[in-house]
């Protein structure tokens, strides 16, 4: 696990929830420090879209205790500007993506919806 993973990980603030079948939850909360922030704007964090990726597929990989490629983003909407601090509810929703194994990802704050995208991941034995 790189080293934004296990601080991604290490930021979680509860245990990963089971809310339906193939549907999981987790919050996470980055502080200032955090190293998604670093550059992504100096004296005004915002934690950038590629790290809100990123936490749902540490999410996902956790859940199913692999690591997984990700094959693709598809339909990404980035509604409120994440900060550190704010509590962050993750969820994913297991279904398929372009026919690939994926979910769909949704990142809320107490504000409402902060992001919306579908990951897909690369299928063992796909070139």
């Amino acid at each position: 696990m790189n080293s934004v993973k296990q601080e991604i990980a290490s930021s979680a603030v509860n245990e990963i929830e089971v809310t339906a079948p193939g549907t999981i939850h987790r919050r996470y909360c980055f502080n200032r420090n955090f190293i998604g922030f670093a550059g992504h704007f100096p004296g005004h964090p915002i934690l950038p879209a590629f790290v809100q990726i990123l936490t749902a597929l540490t999410l996902a990989e956790e859940h199913r205790g692999q690591p997984l490629e990700l094959a693709g983003v598809e339909n990404a909407k980035f509604h409120i500007q994440l900060r550190p601090g704010q509590e962050i509810d993750v969820e994913c929703k297991e279904k398929l993506v372009s026919g690939k194994p994926g979910c769909e990802a949704r990142l809320t704050v107490a504000e409402g919806l902060a992001s919306l995208f579908r990951m897909s991941f690369v299928e063992k034995g796909d070139v």
